[in-house]
């Protein structure tokens, strides 16, 4: 197996967080057409929101020249939190 240089590696890592955040929104848009089922389940639609931005985070955190200023510059607490200093 070929090796891939690091940010060869983290741009295709990317890559595929923004296809599964357009998979997601694709998901959720489908889901939101049908009034009853969104007003339902509004908890839910608004996670698959959440997940597709934690994505893009992500992904934009892995395109980032300073990983770590792109990380403690995450909107997210979530990753924030787990990602600070030790």
């Amino acid at each position: 197996m070929a090796s891939v240089d690091r940010p060869r590696l983290l741009a295709l890592l990317a890559d595929e967080l923004d296809a599964a955040r357009a998979q997601l929104e694709a998901l959720g848009l489908a889901l939101i057409d049908d009034e009853v089922l969104a007003r339902r389940h509004l908890g839910q639609l608004q996670a698959l929101d959440h997940a597709g931005q934690r994505c893009a985070t992500v992904a934009a955190i892995l395109r980032a020249d300073d990983l770590d200023a792109a990380t403690r510059g995450a909107p997210l607490e979530s990753l924030t939190g787990r990602v600070g200093p030790p």
